[in-house]
């Protein structure tokens, strides 16, 4: 059996030294910049270095996020952020945008890259991806089942980790949009506003309530009880959630996950009840990991904690900013000759060794030092983080030694052991390549038009205005092809893409993907293009090149960008670029089936259900038949056929319509739209589409 990595939040000082004092191996936290927690109290560069003192002198592994995307005028930002952890000594980074990794790998290549949750990764292809960068370890998405996760850790070499308690995003991490397009506030970017805990209305097509709450909450997971089978998968690492949960919870999280790991079994009605204590929404959950995905993992009456907080008194204790109860064992042997310098050797638990030599030992005369005494004296660690646990001394008889030179040879000793615990581990630099240029020379009146389309009569619809390229489903690209079209028909995939899929039911096919990895498998399958969907999260032209090198013969950019940040990004890349120009953008992508789990049956991919929110908008709720997954759509289209010019000069090559709940009709008027350039009519008052990002962008 495989003893498991706990793993554990330090959204303060505080949180960490109650992570460390009980039990933690590792620790992760972030810097004051480009973390996924951005409202965490996080550590400042000084305070960073403290931090991987404090940790490791006790033999605990610190990890530093550095987990959102990457603007193209941030990136110098991010690397020099990325250039200071990498000096304080930190153990690993943990990304998310694929650009800054590509660099970080080849300019740092000192320490462990680890992928964030918030890369979605969730089969092999992503995995061996990852693996194939550089990257040493890989957060897995948190809606596998204990045999998806088991599959991938046995087909990759890169240490997995996976969660195991803590809040639960409703929505696929790095998927959700919910916050950026409804407020401006990306959870890409560490400033989610959590609209996933507000109350929403499920209704059916006819108008009619189905159920009303909380229908996106979900209940916090818990693995205690499972953490034998865990460890047993081939996963390395358990992580803890909660930068932003206060140290007693930490403390109290930490210090069960640790008695469970070293003695797996179930968890007792004490440690259940402490656990509850800490935080909870209605109890817990253990999802997807067990294949729960209905009403039972949801907390639809409440998205707040319903914990009573009663924490024993030693939970209290053992965060407090001085506790020192974690010790690293220590063995020591001395000798005391007469005529020879007092020697002292010191051995940790880890191997490290610190030997000091003290005055010269002299002969008794009118008052010798007994051994005991001697013994006494070098027995006192008590105030270091050191815990002896042999001594062996040899002494000459009638010496005489002071008391003071033996403290200051125990001294002596344990700050050299201290040295080398915290020694900065070699750390090389290597330059980066020169950013490239491109000239934009893209004409105003450019018309190149990708369609999305979910249906065949919308693909009618559409391919009168001959698009370059339709983008259709799996099951309609056939049926497309029957039509008088004379543009590419390109297969859309699956959002999430599960090891088994059967990649040959698009074998020779166009594909347009939003899975990383899927280029892994596209090497063997002839002249086919593969086509990056807006799910890659293309923040920058680092980004777009790892894509393109990887095959990739276009990036849909990030909805998340705003003009002048598209074109920054088109003007240091060669890649075919495209934005998204009209259609309901996808606010979440979810494992959880609301209808489902709410009205009690499977829709089998035909969905006319809603929600509606607080303010009266309808998110429609689009089913996949083939992913088993729910999007969720913003209420009002992206609307931009008007400000195509402004589009265009941005430097892009490609703009996309998207199709989903429209009429064929509808797509019609539409296109015809915005092949002239032609605003929509509508009444200021009703706002009934949006201009998305393109004029605003996220902080």
């Amino acid at each position: 059996m495989q003893k498991l990595e706990l793993l554990c939040p330090a959204g303060s000082w505080e949180s960490m030294v109650a992570a460390v004092q009980n039990g933690a191996d590792a620790v992760y936290l972030g810097s004051t910049a480009f973390s996924a927690r951005a409202s965490a109290a996080n550590f400042d560069n000084q305070q960073l270095k403290d931090a991987v003192v404090y940790c490791h002198l006790r033999g605990v592994r610190v990890y530093v996020t550095l987990n959102t995307l990457v603007k193209q005028d941030e990136m110098e930002g991010a690397l020099e952020t990325a250039k200071l952890i990498y000096f304080t000594g930190a153990d690993a980074l943990i990304l998310q945008d694929i650009g800054l990794a590509s660099i970080i790998s080849k300019t740092m290549p000192d320490i462990a890259l680890y992928a964030s949750t918030q890369m979605t990764v969730h089969n092999v292809a992503g995995a061996k991806m990852l693996e194939n960068m550089g990257f040493k370890c890989v957060v897995l998405s948190r809606e596998l089942s204990k045999a998806q996760i088991r599959h991938i850790a046995e087909n990759t070499d890169m240490n997995v980790e996976i969660f195991a308690h803590g809040a639960l995003c409703f929505s696929y991490s790095g998927q959700c949009l919910f916050s950026s397009i409804l407020g401006g506030r990306s959870g890409n970017r560490g400033r989610c506003a959590q609209p996933c805990r507000l109350p929403y209305t499920l209704k059916d097509g006819k108008g009619n309530d189905v159920r009303q709450g909380y229908l996106l909450s979900p209940k916090d997971l818990c693995l205690a009880s499972e953490l034998g089978e865990i460890s047993n998968m081939g996963v390395q690492s358990i992580k803890i959630e909660g930068r932003l949960k206060r140290p007693e919870y930490v403390a109290a999280v930490t210090g069960i996950y640790r008695k469970y790991i070293d003695n797996p079994g179930k968890v007792s009605v004490q440690d259940t009840q402490t656990l509850l204590n800490a935080f909870n929404r209605s109890g817990f959950t253990k999802a997807y990991f067990s294949g729960e995905t209905g009403q039972s993992m949801m907390s639809h009456s409440t998205p707040t904690n319903t914990a009573s907080e009663h924490f024993a008194p030693d939970i209290t204790a053992t965060f407090a900013s001085n506790a020192n109860f974690r010790k690293i064992d220590i063995q020591c042997d001395c000798v005391f000759r007469q005529g020879e310098s007092a020697v002292i050797r010191i051995k940790d638990s880890d191997g490290n060794e610190a030997e000091c030599f003290g005055a010269i030992v002299q002969k008794g005369i009118d008052a010798c030092i007994s051994k005991q005494r001697i013994e006494e004296q070098l027995s006192k660690f008590g105030s270091t983080p050191f815990n002896l646990t042999r001594l062996d001394v040899y002494a000459d008889e009638d010496i005489a030694t002071p008391i003071k030179e033996i403290n200051a040879l125990r001294r002596n000793a344990v700050e050299k052991l201290y040295e080398i615990r915290i020694r900065m581990p070699d750390r090389r630099m290597f330059a980066r390549d020169k950013e490239k240029s491109f000239t934009c020379n893209r004409s105003k009146n450019h018309t190149n038009y990708a369609v999305e389309v979910s249906t065949l009569e919308q693909a009618e619809a559409v391919a009168a205005y001959h698009p370059i390229r339709i983008y259709a489903p799996i099951g309609l690209t056939e049926q497309v092809k029957a039509l008088n079209y004379d543009g590419e028909i390109v297969t859309k995939m699956p959002d999430i893409i599960h090891d088994d899929f059967d990649m040959s039911a698009v074998l020779g096919m166009h594909i347009i993907t939003g899975v990383p990895g899927m280029a892994q498998n596209r090497k063997d399958s002839g002249n086919t293009n593969i086509y990056g969907d807006f799910r890659l999260n293309v923040y920058n032209a680092y980004t777009a090149d790892v894509y393109k090198d990887m095959g990739f013969k276009s990036v849909t950019l990030s909805p998340e960008l705003n003009l002048k940040e598209i074109a920054k990004l088109c003007s240091k890349t060669d890649v075919e670029t495209e934005v998204i120009v009209y259609g309901h953008i996808p606010l979440m992508l979810t494992k959880h089936c609301i209808i489902k789990a709410c009205a009690g049956k499977c829709v089998k991919g035909k969905s006319n259900y809603y929600l509606k929110d607080r303010k009266g908008e309808r998110i429609a709720v689009v089913c996949d038949p083939i992913s088993c997954t729910n999007t969720l759509l913003n209420s009002k289209p992206i609307y931009m056929a008007d400000k195509m010019a402004d589009i265009w000069r941005s430097g892009v090559e490609t703009a996309r319509l998207v199709f989903t709940t429209e009429t064929a009709k509808a797509c019609a008027e539409v296109m015809q739209q915005y092949m002239n350039s032609v605003k929509i009519e509508t009444d200021d008052k009703q706002n009934n589409f949006t201009r998305g990002h393109f004029y605003r962008g996220v902080e």
